[in-house]
């Protein structure tokens, strides 16, 4: 079991709500997907560019990447919105685009009355750009120590998710589900910490707000 589950915000394009897991002596970051922005996307010199390969999703509906998102589910845990992060990278040339928004809830624990409880959601969209691999193929799906991985039957063209939920110390999990399906790659994570002695964060409640989440965010995304 993981010793100590610690929530982490961290404000870089394309990383969603993550967990640092203390397991004895070392300390592992839950790996997460950085899109690409247009300024690291190689483009042809000399020539007319060429479109971002087509596919059956796209951006063009979405301003607020934050949209995607319900994050009803989190006020289960806590219920004070910080304030929302979020960028959108539209196509420009053979780059494909991005969408990242993060949601995090705060409460004051009633175990104590002085720990904030956590409850966070992040969505990562990357459309693959011309000439490259999908950004599914990039993400590292690496299993750390206390974590479990599995894939989800009929979810994209292929997926896999990541999870873990402890009990000791600082009672949380983490879910996280990745999807690869015609010309995006999707990311979402619902991450929860509790104070200590509080009822930990069930892996299958986690997994359903997870699942649920990032089969919306493909229905968002798909053309007309």
């Amino acid at each position: 079991m993981v010793g100590a589950i610690g929530l982490v915000t961290v404000l870089v394009v394309g990383v969603a709500v993550g967990f640092l897991v203390s397991g004895g002596s070392s300390t592992q970051a839950v790996p997460t997907s950085i899109p690409a922005a247009p300024s690291q996307v190689p483009t042809t010199t000399g020539a007319p560019q060429s479109s971002a390969p087509p596919g059956k999703y796209s951006m063009a509906a979405i301003t607020n990447a934050c949209d995607l998102l319900d994050p009803t589910p989190l006020t289960k845990w806590s219920t004070k919105p910080t304030a929302p992060v979020h960028q959108e990278l539209p196509p420009d040339g053979d780059y494909g685009g991005a969408l990242t928004c993060r949601l995090n809830y705060t409460s004051t624990s009633p175990t104590d009355g002085v720990t904030t409880d956590q409850a966070g959601i992040g969505v990562s969209a990357e459309f693959t750009s011309a000439g490259e691999s999908p950004g599914y193929d990039r993400w590292n799906a690496t299993v750390q120590p206390g974590w479990t991985k599995g894939t989800i039957p009929g979810l994209g063209a292929q997926n896999y998710w990541l999870g873990i939920a402890g009990t000791a110390q600082s009672p949380g999990g983490s879910y996280i589900v990745r999807v690869q399906d015609s010309n995006v790659s999707v990311e979402v994570q619902v991450a929860v910490l509790r104070a200590h002695g509080e009822d930990p964060a069930k892996l299958d409640d986690l997994a359903a707000i997870a699942q649920s989440q990032v089969r919306a965010v493909l229905d968002r995304l798909k053309k007309p």
